[in-house]
């Protein structure tokens, strides 16, 4: 009789996905690295991971364009994630204080849509001391553009490394995305803000102050409106126009062609004095 084998098989972990889009996990009985998921890709230094749910056209999808990039990798339903989590429903906000589980331990998004949210496990996707939401910012992206909180995974990773002091990794994230530098660019003065907060108190005051800054701002236009509207403005008095092309050709060369037919007015004029003159020397000649 052949001598038994005592060596163990290790189980691959799968995913099913049924008609329904219902997940189940096997039990994975991987090393702690595979479970955590966490380790660099795409030459970012901090790893970027995310959850996939299918729920989008894969092929437009900016979490599926960082897979397909090298840039993310995906975790398994119910997979172990020590870093943070980015998480619509969570309390606490992204701050520069969540920097050093960032860099060793990464950030994992939702890859979903927002219009079903309600078929999501949040409780089974990372830890729950490290799930967190976003500040206010404004999206870029093409479907959901000026909406605000409305970012795409790409955006909302991208966001939290710039808040979390990874500025560079920030923009690299974005450099294949054609509004990736826009989405930066809009909300660089709230971004910058939130990166100078100290924890996720300090970013939520940020934000407020943000708010009521662009409230005050938006208060002050309608107001200044409104006045110019009651004063009997036109529409088109507020803005900014070019001058016309009879300004523009507006030169010297006019204030010249002026003065040429200023003075020949006044030489005709003199002319007339002049006949005026001749007229009554001859008058006078005759009645002599």
């Amino acid at each position: 009789m052949g001598k038994k084998s005592n060596k163990r098989i290790r189980q691959t972990p799968k995913v099913y996905v049924n008609d329904h889009r219902e997940l189940h996990k096997e039990v994975s009985h991987g090393s702690e690295d595979e479970q955590e998921g966490e380790s660099a890709c795409g030459g970012i230094s901090v790893p970027i991971a995310m959850w996939e749910f299918n729920q989008n056209d894969a092929k437009r999808d900016s979490g599926s364009k960082l897979v397909r990039q090298g840039l993310a990798k995906v975790l398994r339903i119910g997979q172990s994630f020590g870093g943070i989590v980015l998480n619509s429903e969570a309390v606490a906000m992204v701050s520069p204080a969540d920097k050093i589980i960032v860099e060793t331990k990464g950030i994992a998004g939702i890859n979903c849509s927002w219009n079903k949210l309600d078929d999501i496990p949040f409780p089974m996707l990372g830890r729950a001391r490290y799930q967190r939401k976003l500040p206010f910012l404004v999206a870029a992206n093409p479907v959901n553009y000026g909406r605000p909180y409305k970012m795409n995974t790409a955006e909302a990773i991208s966001a939290t490394l710039f808040i979390a002091g990874f500025e560079n990794e920030s923009h690299k994230l974005l450099e294949s995305f054609g509004w990736g530098p826009e989405f930066l660019r809009i909300n660089e003065e709230a971004l910058t803000a939130y990166r100078a907060a100290e924890d996720s108190a300090g970013v939520e005051a940020a934000q407020e102050a943000f708010l009521e800054e662009a409230r005050a701002h938006h208060q002050q236009e309608l107001d200044r409106k409104e006045a110019h509207r009651q004063g009997g403005g036109g529409y088109m008095d507020d803005m900014d126009l070019p001058p016309s092309q009879s300004e523009e050709e507006y030169t010297e060369e006019d204030d010249d062609e002026e003065q040429g037919i200023q003075n020949e007015q006044e030489g005709e004029e003199g002319e007339l004095e002049n006949e005026d003159d001749e007229d009554e020397e001859e008058h006078d000649t005759e009645s002599s």
